[in-house]
C-alpha cells in the first residue's frame, strides 16, 4: 500500500493520473426502472471492509466516481426502503457498471424525515419526465399540478398538449373516463400521492394505438407496513362557491395492501358568452347580424369513489382487484339567451329570449381484475387483466323561445323539449409478457375490447295544448366495436446508446345503426402501427435522441351519436354517425444539455383529423357545431425548454413552444369545396417555486402561461394570458397543510373565439369563472412514511365514451 501510495503521488505530480485512473459510471433505479435520486454506491478492496471511495446517484439515477485504480472493487449500492445490493466488478480504463436494480425493502422502517428537494425533469425520445416526489409542488391536488408540468396546457376545462386532448394513464394504466370525468378524477387525487408526470409525445407500441398523446401519471411506492389516512378539504370562490371535501385510508401489511378513498364535489358555476352572426344572401350581400349575450349557471354534486386491494400470494404471484365508481347525479344547466337581429343597415328587425333548461345524470362503474405471474431464473412475467365498464348518462332539455318586434310586441313563441338515454358496456382483456432478451428486453401482449353502447332521443313538440313527439328529428342510435390487438416491442441500453423499436397491430370491426338514417358507418380494417427511438449519449453533459411513431385516433361514441343538444332553435350542437378514424404520424428530434436545457423539433401530420366544425346556414339562418373528420392537418414546432433549481430556495422552470399549424377541411356551406386553416403561435409557461422559511414549512408557487393564435377546426383563437400565485404552510410536523392562492390574478384566461371565410362568419367570446379564490385545508394521520398505490382502475376505450 506505501508502494502504491508513493506511484499515486509521483503520477499525480507528473499530470498523467487521469491516463492511469479510470472513471466509473453507472444508473440505479428501482424495478420499474423509475431512477433513484440520492442513492448510495461505496466501492471496498476486496476482503476489506474499509471503504474507498464513494458517490451519491443524481436525480436521474446516474453515478460518477473519478480517479479510481484500475483493479477489482466490492460495490454496495443502497437506499432507503430497498435491499442493499452488493456486486464485484473489475474496473478498468472509463468503465460503465450499467444499470443496477434494486428490490424494495417489505420490512417495516423506523420513523423517517424526507426532505424536500426540487423538482427535476428528464427528456428522453418522444418523453418527458417531471419528477415532483417530495418537492414543493407535491402539495394540493393533481390537477394542481400538472398546470405547473412543462408542456402541459390547460384552458377552456380541458387539458392538452401540442393541440392534442391527451390520453390519460395513471401507472401506465388507462384512465377509461370522459374530459369532464378526468378533470374531477385529477382535482380530487393528492398530489403528494405523484412520484413523476410523464409527458408522451410519442408512446411506444405497448400504448393503446389510439393514445396519440398519452399523460402518464407515477405514483410513489408503498415502503413501510401500517395503516395511514387523511381527511381534506377545498374552498374556492369565484361568482359563486365551490365546495370539496375528500378522505383517504390505506392500509399494508407483508401481504396486502388496501386502498379506499371518497371525494364529493359541489359545485356552481357561472359562464358569460357573447356571441356574433353575420348572415349573408347568395350574392354576398348581408342579410342579417345577430348579436347574442349568453349566460349559463350550472349546480353539480360529483360523488367518487375508488377501492384498490393488491394481495401477495407468494414470492412469485400478485392478485389484484379495483374499482371506480363516478356518480353525478341532477346536474343541472340553466342557459339564458337575449339575442338582437338587424339588418344590413344595422337597424333592430327583431329580439328573442330563449330560456334552456337542462337536466343531466351520469354514472361511471368500472371494475378490473389483474393477475401477475413472475417465471423463470430472468423474472420474466406474464400480466393478465380484465376490465368492466358500465356508463349511464340520462339527460333532459327543455327550450322556450319568444320573438319580439322592435317595439317589444311577442311576435311568435317556439317550444319544446328533448329527452335522451346513453348506455354502454365496456368488456377487455388482455395479457402481456416481458422478458429479458438479448441483453436487453422483449414485450409483447395480446389484447381484446368489446364496446357496445345504446342511445335514444325523442324530441316532443309542445307548441300547442297537445304534446308531439316528432319522429323526424327523433333517434335511436345502436354502435357496437370489436378490437383485435397484439404488439411486440424490444428496448437495450449499451454503452452510450439506447434504442426501443416496436410494431403494434389492430383490426377493429364496426357496426353503427341509426333508426332515422339506417345502418351507417359499417367498417372494417386492419392497421398496424410501428414506432422506434434512438437515444445517444454523447458524453456526460449532452445527449439527444429521435423517435418516431404511427397512431390512430377512434371517434369518441358521443361524436358518433347524432343527437342535438340546443342552445336555442337556431343554434345546436350534433354529433355525426359517419365520423372515420383518424391517422397521424410523429416525428421529434431532441437535443439535452445537462438535463437543464431542452431543445425539441417536433413534426406531427394526420389524415382525416377528428375535429369540430362551425357551419352557418346563411338560408334558413341556422348554425350548428358538427364533429367532423377534417381532410388532414400538420404542425411543427421548436420547444426550448430551462429546469433547474437556481438556488437551493429557488426552482425555475421555462418552457417555450413556437409552432405552425395549419389544417383543411371541406367548406360545405360555401361554393368552393375546401378551405385551410393555418397559424404562427406562441407558448410560455413559466413556473417559479421559492420556499420561504428555513424548515421549508412555508413555501410559494407563481405560475404564468401565455398562449398566442391557434386553431382547432375551422376555429381560430386568440391571445390569452394566465398568472396565478399560491401559498402554502405545513405545520403540526408536516401532517397538516394549509394552502392560499388565487387563479387567474388579472382576469385574462378569456379566449375569443372566431370562425371566418367564403360565407361564414361568426364568433364568440366565453367568460367562464377563470379568476378563483381557493383556500385549501389537509391533515395526514397515521403511519406519516406510508406512500399510497392509488392508481387507475380502468381500460382503453370508456375515455371515448364522451367528447371532449
Amino acid at each position: 500500500m506505501l508502494k502504491n501510495s508513493h506511484i499515486f503521488v509521483l503520477l499525480f505530480l507528473s499530470g498523467v493520473l487521469a491516463a492511469q485512473n479510470s472513471e466509473l459510471t453507472g444508473r440505479v433505479v428501482d424495478s420499474e426502472k423509475n431512477p433513484l435520486a440520492y442513492a448510495s454506491v461505496v466501492l471496498y478492496e476486496e476482503g476489506s471492509e474499509v471503504s474507498l471511495f464513494g458517490a451519491s446517484t443524481n436525480e436521474e439515477g446516474v453515478f460518477v466516481i473519478e480517479e479510481v485504480p484500475p483493479k477489482t472493487y466490492r460495490i454496495t449500492f443502497s437506499y432507503i426502503g430497498f435491499k442493499t445490493r452488493e456486486e464485484t466488478f473489475t474496473v478498468g480504463e472509463n468503465s460503465v457498471i450499467g444499470t443496477i436494480i434494486l428490490e424494495e425493502e417489505a420490512e417495516t422502517l423506523e420513523e423517517t424525515i424526507i426532505t424536500n428537494r426540487a423538482p427535476t425533469l428528464i427528456k428522453e425520445p418522444g418523453k418527458l419526465i417531471f419528477n415532483v416526489e417530495n418537492t414543493s409542488l407535491s402539495t394540493g391536488n393533481t390537477l394542481n399540478l400538472l398546470s405547473k408540468t412543462p408542456g402541459v396546457l390547460l384552458i377552456q376545462g380541458s387539458i392538452s398538449i401540442k393541440n392534442t386532448a391527451p390520453t390519460v394513464y395513471i401507472n401506465n394504466k388507462r384512465v377509461y373516463l370522459s374530459s369532464t370525468e378526468i378533470l374531477s378524477l385529477l382535482s380530487n387525487t393528492d398530489a403528494s400521492n405523484i412520484k413523476s408526470v410523464e409527458v408522451i409525445t410519442n408512446p411506444s407500441a405497448q400504448y393503446d394505438a389510439d393514445a396519440g398523446t398519452v399523460l402518464n401519471l407515477v405514483t410513489s411506492r408503498p415502503i413501510s407496513v401500517g395503516y395511514k389516512g387523511s381527511v381534506n378539504g377545498t374552498y374556492e370562490q369565484a361568482v359563486y362557491p365551490k365546495y370539496s371535501y375528500g378522505t383517504a385510508h390505506f392500509y399494508k401489511n407483508n401481504w396486502v395492501s388496501l386502498y379506499a378513498s371518497y371525494a364529493i364535489n359541489s359545485r356552481k358555476e357561472f359562464k358569460d358568452q357573447r356571441d356574433f352572426i353575420r348572415y349573408f344572401n347568395p350574392d354576398g350581400s348581408v342579410k342579417s347580424i345577430w348579436n347574442s349575450d349568453f349566460d349559463r349557471t350550472t349546480t353539480a354534486n360529483a360523488h367518487q369513489g375508488n377501492v384498490i386491494a393488491d394481495f401477495t400470494l407468494n414470492e412469485k404471484n400478485t392478485l389484484s382487484f379495483s374499482s371506480n365508481i363516478l356518480v353525478a347525479p341532477n346536474k343541472e344547466f340553466n342557459n339564458n339567451v337575449f339575442a338582437t337581429i338587424r339588418n344590413a343597415q344595422q337597424q333592430i328587425d327583431s329580439t328573442f329570449i330563449t330560456r334552456s333548461y337542462l337536466n343531466n345524470d351520469k354514472s361511471n362503474l368500472s371494475f378490473n381484475l389483474a393477475h401477475k405471474l413472475i417465471i423463470g431464473e430472468q423474472g420474466a412475467t406474464v400480466k393478465t387483466a380484465v376490465n368492466y365498464i358500465r356508463y349511464n348518462d340520462d339527460q333532459f332539455q327543455d327550450v322556450n323561445t319568444t320573438y319580439f318586434s322592435p317595439n317589444g310586441e311577442v311576435l311568435r313563441n317556439n317550444s319544446f323539449f328533448t329527452q335522451a338515454i346513453q348506455e354502454s358496456d365496456i368488456i377487455t382483456g388482455q395479457i402481456d409478457l416481458a422478458s429479458p432478451f438479448m441483453s436487453g428486453d422483449l414485450n409483447t401482449g395480446l389484447k381484446y375490447s368489446n364496446i357496445d353502447t345504446q342511445s335514444g332521443l325523442d324530441f316532443f313538440d309542445t307548441n300547442s295544448l297537445i304534446t308531439t313527439l316528432d319522429l323526424t328529428l327523433s333517434d335511436d342510435f345502436m354502435y357496437e366495436e370489436s378490437i383485435y390487438a397484439g404488439y411486440i416491442s424490444f428496448s437495450r441500453e449499451w454503452e452510450q446508446w439506447a434504442l426501443e423499436a416496436g410494431l403494434r397491430g389492430e383490426y377493429t370491426d364496426v357496426a353503427g345503426n341509426s333508426r332515422s338514417l339506417g345502418v351507417v358507418n359499417t367498417q372494417e380494417y386492419f392497421e398496424l402501427f410501428p414506432s422506434a427511438s434512438v437515444h445517444y449519449t454523447i458524453n456526460e453533459n449532452n445527449s439527444m435522441g429521435l423517435s418516431y411513431a404511427r397512431h390512430i385516433t377512434r371517434p369518441r361514441y358521443q361524436s358518433l351519436n347524432p343527437f342535438k343538444y340546443f342552445l336555442n332553435e337556431n343554434n345546436f350542437n350534433a354529433g355525426n354517425p359517419n365520423l372515420v378514424p383518424a391517422i397521424d404520424n410523429k416525428i421529434t428530434l431532441d437535443y439535452n444539455y445537462k438535463n437543464t436545457w431542452f431543445v425539441e423539433l417536433y413534426y406531427h401530420r394526420t389524415e382525416e383529423t377528428l375535429s369540430l366544425l362551425n357551419f352557418q346556414d346563411n338560408t334558413n339562418s341556422i348554425i350548428r357545431s358538427i364533429d367532423a373528420n377534417l381532410i388532414g392537418d400538420f404542425q411543427y414546432s421548436l420547444d426550448l425548454i430551462y429546469a433547474s433549481s437556481v438556488a437551493s430556495w429557488w426552482y425555475l422552470s421555462i418552457y417555450t413552444s413556437s409552432f405552425y399549424f395549419e389544417n383543411e377541411f371541406f367548406s360545405v356551406e360555401s361554393v368552393p369545396l375546401t378551405y385551410t386553416n393555418s397559424t404562427y403561435g406562441f407558448y410560455g409557461q413559466l413556473y417559479s417555486g421559492i420556499t420561504l422559511s428555513e424548515k421549508a414549512s412555508l413555501s410559494s408557487d407563481i405560475t404564468a402561461v401565455y398562449l398566442s393564435n391557434f386553431i382547432y377546426g375551422s376555429y381560430t383563437y386568440g391571445d390569452q394570458f394566465n398568472l396565478s400565485v399560491s401559498f402554502q404552510k405545513t405545520f403540526w410536523d408536516n401532517r397538516a397543510s394549509l394552502t392560499l392562492g388565487v387563479d387567474d390574478i388579472f382576469n385574462t384566461y378569456n379566449v375569443p373565439v372566431t370562425s371566418k371565410y367564403y360565407n361564414q362568419d361568426n364568433s364568440y367570446f366565453a367568460m367562464p369563472e377563470s379568476r378563483l379564490f381557493r383556500l385549501g385545508f389537509k391533515y395526514t394521520f397515521g403511519n406519516a412514511i406510508l406512500r399510497d398505490n392509488k392508481r387507475s382502475t380502468k381500460t382503453t376505450e370508456e375515455v371515448r365514451l364522451e367528447k371532449n
